[in-house]
């Protein structure tokens, strides 16, 4: 069974406005950055750094350069930043957003219902698993970023890499629309979650 929706509710032609970092909720991580990228050159953490360790992927959208895009962001973490410098070297926008595309896309159906796979159905885990096999076009490598960093003082701390990768939002949301309305049931959806489903359709990038 593939799903259609109707987009009948949905503007022809997307507007996209910048978040305001200072109405996101901050993230709960708290560490001090004792070495990074850059220290050593006498360089300040990036801009980017600090929205996206503070806000998430909307802080960093609400930078101009990046008002039409989506960012996704890369991380690990380790003792050893030998480790990490050869997986950051194997990483791939190509190959390696589809996982992306797929947590975020994850992300939004939770922020719609703490239990989704109830509310949509199978249609939820099939359209995850969709995304995360479709093959996407247009994402970029956009920057990288390393940090040693301690919970406190007493703390031996560890290495992180971020790796920054943007698409442009109307390149995504056309990508999206093609998985979301190509995605085979592999259990019927009840009526009222082909509403939901629907419901979640028309403004899932309200808040993405």
């Amino acid at each position: 069974m593939v799903l259609l929706v109707s987009c009948a509710g949905r503007p022809d032609a997307w507007t996209f406005t910048n978040p305001d970092p200072r109405q996101m909720p901050p993230r709960a991580e708290i560490y001090a950055i004792d070495d990074y990228k850059g220290k050593d050159q006498g360089e300040e953490i990036p801009e980017w750094v600090n929205l996206y360790l503070e806000y998430g992927p909307g802080g960093v959208e609400s930078m101009e350069i990046y008002q039409f895009h989506y960012i996704f962001v890369s991380r690990n973490e380790g003792n050893s930043i030998n480790a990490l410098n050869h997986w950051a070297e194997g990483f791939s926008p190509d190959l390696d957003f589809p996982r992306l595309a797929a947590a975020r896309i994850e992300r939004r159906f939770f922020a719609e219902s703490p239990i989704p796979d109830r509310e949509f159905g199978s249609f939820f885990i099939d359209l995850i698993r969709a995304a995360s096999d479709a093959v996407w076009m247009g994402s970029t490598w956009e920057d990288d970023f390393w940090m040693h960093k301690r919970s406190g003082p007493d703390e031996t701390g560890s290495w992180e890499i971020l790796i920054l990768t943007a698409m442009p939002k109307t390149r995504f949301i056309s990508q999206f629309d093609i998985i979301f309305n190509s995605v085979n049931f592999r259990i019927p959806p009840s009526w009222e979650q082909l509403r939901a489903i629907g419901r979640i359709r028309d403004r899932f990038f309200d808040g993405f």
